[in-house]
């Protein structure tokens, strides 16, 4: 027998057991290979098995093994996150925001929202968030990943507000297989080099496969790409110009009526003076590819004990390292420095600093006051000479399951399964180029009793590794080493995330109760589970005395639920079905929450079927939210009294100055915020109450008879989500925008402007947010799907479609609050673009020996959520990718596949101070180029 032919068949078998071409299918109907297929299938959303011929009473998406491998996915978000009806989470390009890892965020109402399975149980969380890492799930064993969209909390509890993505894996494998794929940009950067090694085995009685990869992705940098190479931001005319940081590396003083910078021999002068544009350009040495070394084992294994009982287990093991790095330390801090005297300023610059914020102490007599108190951030220093800001991550992450299941007895249909699993996520950060605020403000008051200003007025150590040593922050590479030395500060922490579960479900037909449409199936269950989350900084970095990376303080507690549920499956005629569910669970935190669930379907012939569904969800808050005491981040935003929103209305500045804003200053620069972002603190709340959300969905499969070949559905979606939990007022800038711009809610004594907390000299210090109960969610859209198979010049072609239009995202942060929308939207409030419409077409087609396959990717037109400020409002226009691939099977033993991604070499949309980071938003549109991947398989 010719093998390629046999290749050939096989194949075809694949792209039918995989929903075809590793399917993107609303109705995800699992075929049988043959007529004689007998087995029955458990669908993602329901613990009750059913006949393969079985389609979902909810939306469920597939993406086959087949589809990731002609994708080259070596990090599976980088598949799922192109999908039209998630919206991408951290990912590769994730260095600020990030944290190492990678999440996926369905529908956009985050990633806390979306629950993680593998094989239908739960994957161990990796921060006190509860998010999962998707880089533990091993991608050379998946067989297929199913997303459910839509609440599914009363099948497998909290956090399935937005849906569930259930990683499925090959557990029958049988040979052996090794793999080998290298990816770069043809600028010859951004390189992804993978190899993993897959063994298995089966008898009759059981099935033993082991897998190991191991994964390089190299780093790559802004400056690395002309779009990222250089910090943009509004020129005021409607279009961008470069900017950057008033954080310079020379030195300089804000805060008082002229602002200063200094020269290298610690003269001073305007800054900006005469146009020149001094701020510093931080995005060169910023990643826009975080390097990633992974390496990953994974053990799966069955057994028969009897006709009733088998035996089984998991055991997955993932190391991940993933530097993050960014621009060095830039200090911005109100502190006094040593000034008459100073051998590290000429008298010039001594003189012109006495005038404008001298300390008024002037002991000697010469018009030059002894010290200088610069305002509120008004010492603005790069410290180039204390080197980048590096963090280091390290995750191990460890999960092992083990369980019985079978049939009850051999007369029986009724099947069990019981099983417990633990994990551990535990993780490390090294973080480099941070610098301890206190040990700066001590290195800036000299003893003047020696001359070179080689002594510090206070020697002491101070927590340093050695004695105090002067800084001379005054121009450009004028810090000592001993300077640079006694500033910086060893920062590191430590993470573990425990997760146990218990489960128990029993699962069959009631006897007795036939129905029209076939037997009445059931299923019940039990699940206890317990997670806890623990956080340990280092002292400085605890108690956010470091300039650098942002303050994280310790965090320490956890949880455990038990829960029960209940599913019914009513075939009452053979079109007609209804399906139940419900389930309760007891919180040691928020006590007894309650979920249940009401499907059903109806084909009024045989190519139309009709369904609905309507689901109650319910999210538990997190360790995070409950337990961690404030923090700090700096979010993108406006101080609505600064001169980066002027001209202020008369309204506006009458609640700036009743706030605390000194008159002077209203709509001046003076009180810009600096980089445009806000020191935002934040923190949990133990009192917070659980989530609740309604989900509606009713849609139709077709399959018209006239169309050989052709089905598609259309599914409407509703979800509405109320005690949400979020950030007081909607985060920081949403706050200063409630504030000073709407009178209703906002002005001066308002619980708004209560949170906003400034210096005397007017400038933001923070603004204060706690989690809360305060929120409400609304999403409302339409997803389309459509599937065309037919044989072609002597070989077969599959088409897919999937689409989805959001009609409505809408945001409403406290009662009685305005309306955030965000369908269509992007930038400062609403963040990841978040399309009307965007869809993702894969064409398949195989001959032969022969595979190749086309995707065409649409991210549709968003505009920019932010009109309050003279800044351009942008536009993104619609974005269209394409990826190629071909593959060819040389015999059953090897085969190759090359692939172009971003065939058409589009660039990202360029954006100023709204973008996320690299002056766009990297996770969304494509910042690597043109990119090709070759891969090999060898299987025997």
């Amino acid at each position: 027998m010719n093998t390629n032919t046999t290749l050939y068949n096989a194949m075809k078998v694949a792209l039918a057991v995989s929903s075809g071409a590793a399917a993107l299918s609303y109705t995800a109907p699992v075929i049988a290979e043959d007529d004689a297929g007998l087995e029955e299938v458990v669908v993602t959303g329901s613990r009750i098995p059913r006949d393969q011929d079985y389609t979902s009473n909810a939306p469920v998406a597939t993406v086959g093994a087949l589809e990731i491998e002609l994708t080259n996915t070596i990090n599976t978000e980088s598949l799922l996150n192109t999908l039209p009806q998630t919206v991408p989470g951290l990912d590769r390009t994730s260095n600020n925001p990030g944290n190492g890892t990678a999440t996926i965020d369905l529908r956009g109402l985050g990633a806390n929202r979306t629950l993680v399975l593998i094989d239908g149980t739960r994957a161990n969380p990796t921060n006190a968030g509860g998010t999962v890492d998707i880089n533990t799930i091993p991608t050379a064993l998946i067989e297929s990943v199913e997303i459910l969209t839509g609440g599914a909390s009363a099948i497998y509890g909290s956090d399935a507000v937005a849906g569930v993505v259930n990683f499925k894996l090959k557990d029958d494998f049988e040979g052996l297989q090794f793999g080998a794929s290298h990816e770069v940009s043809e600028e010859g950067d951004a390189e992804i080099s993978s190899v993993d090694f897959t063994v298995g085995t089966n008898t009759e009685r059981g099935n033993v496969v082991f897998n190991a990869s191991y994964t390089d992705r190299r780093d790559l940098f802004q400056g690395d790409r002309d779009f990222a190479a250089f910090a943009l931001v509004d020129d005021g005319n409607g279009g961008l110009t470069t900017g950057g940081s008033s954080g310079v590396p020379q030195g300089a003083l804000f805060g008082i009526d002229t602002p200063l910078i200094f020269e290298p021999n610690g003269d001073v002068r305007e800054f900006g003076a005469g146009g020149v544009d001094d701020t510093y350009n931080y995005a060169p040495v910023n990643y826009i590819q975080l390097p990633q070394e992974r390496f990953q084992a994974t053990a799966l294994g069955s057994f028969e004990v009897n006709e009733c009982a088998e035996i089984y287990g998991r055991a997955m093991y993932t190391y991940s390292e993933v530097p993050q790095q960014l621009a060095p330390t830039p200090i911005f801090q109100d502190t006094e420095f040593t000034l008459d005297g100073s051998p590290f300023l000429t008298p010039a610059a001594q003189q012109t600093i006495s005038d404008a914020a001298g300390s008024g102490i002037d002991t000697d007599g010469d018009g030059i006051d002894d010290t200088a108190i610069a305002g509120a951030f008004g010492i603005r220093r790069r410290l180039l000479e204390v080197g980048p800001r590096v963090s280091d991550d390290t995750f191990n992450s460890f999960q092992i399951q083990s369980g019985i299941r079978g049939d009850l007895n051999v007369a029986s249909d009724l099947s069990y399964d019981v099983y417990i699993q633990t994990g551990r996520v535990t993780s490390t950060s090294t973080q480099l180029g941070n610098v301890n605020r206190d040990r700066f403000d001590q290195a800036l008051l000299l003893d003047l009793s020696d001359p070179t200003g080689g002594t510090c007025a206070d020697p002491s150590m101070n927590g340093a590794t050695t004695a105090c040593a002067p800084i001379n922050i005054f121009g450009e590479g004028n810090i000592s080493e001993a300077g640079a030395a006694f500033l910086r500060t060893a920062v590191a922490s430590a993470a573990e995330f425990n997760q146990t579960v218990i489960g128990a479900n029993l699962t069959g037909s009631i006897p007795g109760f036939e129905l029209p449409g076939g037997s009445l199936g059931f299923a019940v269950g039990y699940e206890y589970r317990d997670q806890d989350f623990d956080f340990s900084p280092s002292q400085d970095l605890a108690a956010g005395t470091i300039a650098g990376f942002n303050g994280a303080p310790a965090v320490n507690g956890g949880f455990d639920v038990s829960a029960f549920n209940g599913e019914l499956y009513i075939p009452i005629l053979d079109n007609l079905e209804l399906e139940l569910a419900y389930r309760s669970e007891d919180y040691s935190t928020v006590g007894t929450v309650d979920s249940y669930k009401i499907a059903g379907s109806f084909a009024p012939i045989d190519s139309v079927r009709i369904r609905a569904g309507f689901n109650t969800a319910v999210r538990a808050p997190n360790i995070g939210e409950l337990f961690s005491p404030s923090g700090e981040g700096f979010p993108g935003a406006t101080d609505p009294c600064s001169g980066d929103a002027a001209p202020i209305p008369a309204d506006v500045a009458a609640v700036c100055a009743a706030t605390g804003v000194p008159a002077d200053v209203i709509g001046t620069n003076a009180i810009n915020l600096p980089a445009g972002q806000v020191r935002a603190l934040f923190g949990g709340n133990p009192n917070l109450i659980e989530e609740e959300a309604d989900t509606f969905t009713v849609g139709v499969v077709v399959a018209p008879d006239f169309i050989e070949g052709l089905t598609f559905s259309l599914d409407y979606f509703d979800i509405e989500i109320t005690d949400s939990i979020a950030a007081f007022g909607g985060g920081a800038s949403n706050i200063l925008s409630e504030c000073y711009t709407n009178p209703a809610v906002g002005g001066a004594g308002s619980p708004f402007c209560d949170v906003v907390n400034r210096a005397p000299n007017g400038v933001i210090e923070f603004v204060e947010t706690l989690s809360q109960n305060v929120a409400e969610q609304t999403l409302k859209g339409f997803d389309l799907s459509a599937t065309y198979n037919r044989e072609l010049l002597g070989g077969d072609l599959t088409v897919r479609y999937l689409g989805t239009f959001t009609d409505e995202s809408d945001f409403i942060p406290f009662a009685g609050a305005e309306t955030i929308e965000c369908a269509g939207k992007f930038g400062l409030v609403c963040g990841e673009p978040l399309p009307e419409y965007g869809h993702r077409v894969t064409a398949n087609f195989a001959r032969d020996a022969w595979t190749a396959q086309l995707v065409w990717r649409v991210v549709g037109e968003v505009d920019d959520d932010d009109d309050t400020t003279d800044f351009t409002v942008e536009t993104i226009d619609a974005e269209h990718y394409f990826d190629l691939t071909g593959s060819y099977a040389f015999n059953d033993n090897y085969s190759l596949s090359f692939g172009i991604d971003n065939v058409a070499d589009t660039e990202p949309p360029i954006l100023g101070r709204n973008d996320e980071q690299a002056n766009t938003y990297p996770a969304t549109y494509d910042v690597f180029g043109r990119t090709y991947f070759l891969r090999g398989t060898a299987r025997f």
